[in-house]
Parts: structure tokens; C-alpha cells; sequence
């Protein structure tokens, strides 16, 4: 059989080389970074794993199976299924109230929430977890911001909750994201939960690779000047700051959201509360993730000034030593098709004796890390019924 050549190690080519290897197909698959993983990248520092941007694995990503059946996540962790609604006010709880009882029923003490809206979380979630994934792609899509109107949560609970949450999913403030993406993702959340690998995310890409044959994968690559993919034209960036702290803050395994929709800030988390790797024996990890545009169109703020809104959001005082601050300028592309996956990719030309480039570098149905891992397993189910 000809050779197959990979270009591209982000998680779609990990994928592509992972399946050709079980299939014990010829491959080689060429990075022109230093590392593996592509968006899913972590820094070690002083023995702290520092995510590029607050990331997790959400587990119920039917693309993951494979990786689920090989145990590459079998050790990763979930955050609390809710968040924490953080104001000046102080702080609320809203979490799942199926999961999480009875501490799901207290934020209907908070001046944003209804106990409208908990039920029209609840007939939401109910909806959505029937369906079929793929099927929230074939429907007629508006704006998150219009389907969640649409579904009648109050205008408070939108702000307060859904922007905040989502605006750290999808790295955009207006919720101008098609209400198929809003589907898809809350209905990972309703049957799975946000994971955190052992030592950050790259831990996933890493363990991936340590099972490709070493001779077939190449790092340092340099780009091929003859290669022409079409590539993602805009994208959404992300910047987050990382403090070494004492203790959880009181957040526990729940993210904190900036329910205010002022300031910098738009979450934080504690993932060392969630995975102890994540920071040294006897300290924890602090992560905040500023709002969209902030250090981009704005001045940059310093760590201090950053350091104090999350005190004043938090109403605590935070012993914080900067670590470093991580910021991804190309964190997701912004101009997908908006389908599930690829469908049946066909490859050119009907010579099976000629080798095959898969440029995994390329566009992805929709900005995830599902679409990512289809985007390689496409390509490997074409060439096998080649």
C-alpha cells in the first residue's frame, strides 16, 4: 500500500496517524512545531501545568470513544457540574440540580435567577439529551442569543449565567455563535462532564503519540511550499493568568463566572482543586481567563489589577504570585461550516497505488475538539474504503 503523509500533529492528525496505526497502514505524519497536540498545549512551570487558555475535555464527545476505550482517559477529573455566579453582591451556586443535590436548588436566592428559568433548564436539558448530536446540525440555526430567548430564559439569567459560561466556550461575548454549536455543547455537558487530564491538557496529545511507532512521526518538519489548504481566515483569541494561592479560594471544583459583565474577567477556576497535579504539594492553582477583546483591543492590564477584581469578585483578599500569563492568538477558528463533521470525505483521484496527503491543518466542521478528532478519522475511514 502507498504511503500516507500527515500534515499537521493538532488532534486531527493525531488521529489520522492513531487509526492508520491500528490499522497497521503505512503512514508518516510531519509537524513543523516542537511539539505535539496543536491547541492543546500545557507549560510546566515550577511545577505548575499552565494550560494556553482554560481548557478542559468535555467527556461525552462521541469522538472521544476511541480514546475512552483505549484508557487514555481514565484518570481525568471533572469539575463540579454548575458555577459559581460571582457579583459584588457575593457569590452563588448555581449548579445541575439533578447532580449536584441539593446544592443545585440554591441559586434560586439569587436576584438573577427565577424559578422560571431552573425550569427551563431543566426542560432544556430533558430536550436535548434525547437527540441525536449530529441532529442539532441539520435543523435551522439562529444565534445562541436568540435561541436562548427563544427558549424563554429571562433576559437577568442570560447575562448573569449563560454569557459568561459560554462566552468561555466560545471566545465571543455576544453569543453570536449558531444556537447548533449552543446545542451540541450543552448537550455534552448534560450527559458528560468538563475533565481535566493529569498534568494539564496536553496530556492527551502526549499519550496519543507515545503509541505511534517513533520512525513515523516527525517533529521540527518544514513546511511544504507546494502545499495549499484552504485554513481558517479569522479567529477568536484567549488570554489567561495564572497565580500560585494557598488554598481553593472557596470555589472548590467550580468555576467562578463574572456575572457582573464588567471588568476584565470573565471566569475562573482552580484546576489543582480538581486535578492535584496541576500545582506542587502544598499550593493551588488560580486561573483567570479575561473577557474576549481585553488585552487585544484594550491595554493590556497588569496581573495586579487583574489580581484585584478577582478579589473584589470573590470578597476575599488573595495572597497571588503571578506565574505567567498565556495568551492564543488563533484560540479557535471563527468561520466553520457549522456541521457536525465531515461526512464521507472523498479523496482525489482512483490510483490506490499513489500516496495520499492529508493536510489535517485545514478547516473543521465546527470549533471543537469532537470536530477536530472526525476531521482525522474521515480522512482515515476514506482511505481504508480507498
Amino acid at each position: 500500500m502507498p504511503d500516507v503523509h500527515i500534515y499537521g500533529g493538532g488532534m486531527a492528525g493525531l488521529s489520522a496517524a492513531f487509526l492508520l496505526e491500528q490499522h497497521k497502514k503505512p503512514y508518516h505524519l510531519y509537524e513543523t512545531l516542537s511539539h505535539w497536540g496543536g491547541k492543546l498545549q500545557t507549560t510546566v512551570q515550577d511545577g505548575f501545568a499552565l494550560d494556553h487558555g482554560f481548557q478542559v475535555i468535555q467527556s461525552a464527545y462521541p469522538a472521544l470513544g476511541m480514546y475512552h476505550e483505549r484508557g487514555y482517559l481514565k484518570d481525568a477529573l471533572a469539575f463540579g457540574s454548575g458555577a459559581w455566579l460571582l457579583s459584588h453582591q457575593g457569590k452563588t451556586l448555581l449548579a445541575d440540580p439533578l447532580r449536584e443535590f441539593p446544592r443545585g436548588h440554591a441559586a434560586l436566592g439569587h436576584p438573577s435567577i427565577s424559578f422560571k428559568d431552573v425550569l427551563q433548564v431543566v426542560k432544556l436539558r430533558n430536550a436535548l439529551i434525547k437527540q441525536s448530536p449530529s441532529a442539532f446540525f441539520d435543523q435551522s440555526s439562529t444565534t445562541t442569543y436568540h435561541y436562548l430567548q427563544q427558549c424563554g430564559f429571562s433576559q437577568s439569567f442570560i447575562e448573569a449565567f449563560f454569557k459568561p459560561f459560554f462566552t468561555g466556550i466560545f471566545l465571543e461575548e455576544a453569543l453570536n455563535t449558531p444556537s447548533a454549536m449552543f446545542q451540541f455543547v450543552f448537550w455534552a455537558l448534560a450527559k458528560g462532564k468538563a475533565m481535566l487530564m493529569p498534568g494539564g491538557i496536553q496530556t492527551l496529545p502526549n499519550r496519543i503519540v507515545a503509541d505511534l511507532n517513533p520512525n513515523h512521526i516527525h517533529l521540527n518538519h518544514p513546511e511544504n511550499p507546494t502545499i495549499r489548504v484552504p485554513a481558517p481566515k479569522q479567529y477568536f483569541s484567549t488570554q489567561a493568568l495564572y497565580f500560585a494561592v494557598d488554598s481553593d479560594l472557596g470555589l472548590g471544583k467550580f468555576i467562578g463566572l463574572n456575572a457582573t459583565n464588567t471588568g476584565y474577567i470573565n471566569l475562573m477556576a482552580i484546576p489543582s482543586a480538581v486535578q492535584k497535579g496541576y500545582a506542587p504539594k502544598g499550593k493551588h492553582l488560580l486561573c483567570i481567563s479575561l473577557r474576549p477583546g481585553i488585552g487585544a483591543t484594550d491595554i493590556e492590564p497588569s496581573s495586579t489589577a487583574v489580581l484585584g477584581e478577582a478579589e473584589t469578585l470573590l470578597g476575599t483578599r488573595i495572597a497571588g504570585e503571578w506565574l505567567n500569563t498565556m495568551t492564543v492568538k488563533k484560540a479557535l477558528p471563527a468561520d466553520t461550516p457549522y456541521r457536525y463533521g465531515d461526512g464521507q470525505m472523498h479523496l482525489e483521484g482512483g490510483d490506490t497505488n499513489k500516496d495520499v496527503d492529508f493536510h489535517a491543518s485545514g478547516c473543521i466542521a465546527n470549533p471543537s475538539l469532537n470536530a477536530a478528532i472526525l476531521h482525522g478519522t474521515s480522512f482515515v475511514s476514506a482511505i481504508i474504503c480507498r
